[in-house]
């Protein structure tokens, strides 16, 4: 098959409306079809960088998947795959930044 990889970082919720000292959920999406394990690398507005590995089971039943990422400080950026190891058609959506 002729299959292609493209996964976007989509979005970056607080819990309680916004309340950054909970957590977050952290939304990607896979545009295409080509399944891959997912790396993600978080960085907060303290200057904290956390990475986030999840396995290529997640997009089994859905091209979405949300999940909570713990922090105490407000994210600054979500990059999927930061070492640039996938082929990911689009690098250009692979960045999700805080809004200005």
């Amino acid at each position: 098959n002729n299959w292609e990889l493209d996964v976007v970082v989509s979005d970056v919720k607080y819990v309680k409306v916004n309340d950054t000292t909970k957590f977050s959920l952290i939304t990607i999406d896979n545009l295409q079809k080509m399944a891959m394990p997912v790396t993600l690398e978080i960085k907060t507005v303290t200057g904290k960088t956390d990475r986030v590995k999840l396995p290529v089971e997640i997009w089994e039943r859905n091209n979405t998947w949300t999940f909570k990422y713990p922090s105490a400080d407000e994210i600054q950026s979500v990059t999927y795959d930061p070492d640039k190891v996938f082929p990911d058609i689009n690098p250009d959506n692979n960045v999700w930044n805080k809004p200005q």
